[in-house]
């Protein structure tokens, strides 16, 4: 039980940081260019879901 319970709540922890990279990723600048890279975007999620910038660019492109 405790298991499928730890798992629903990495499921949920992926999807949230794949919804903010979507989010993120999407932000333009006044001149219609994208405004942040993926590697500063991987540093800001990583600071809020307390996980590497690494793990965050693996979990964002379906690596783990």
């Amino acid at each position: 039980m405790p298991h499928n319970h730890r798992k629903k709540n990495t499921q949920a922890l992926y999807r949230a940081v794949r919804e903010d990279y979507a989010q993120l990723s999407k932000q333009d600048d006044k001149y219609g260019c994208r405004k942040f890279t993926d590697a500063y975007i991987f540093k800001i999620l990583s600071a809020r879901y307390f996980r590497s910038p690494k793990t965050i660019e693996n979990i964002v492109f379906y690596r783990v």
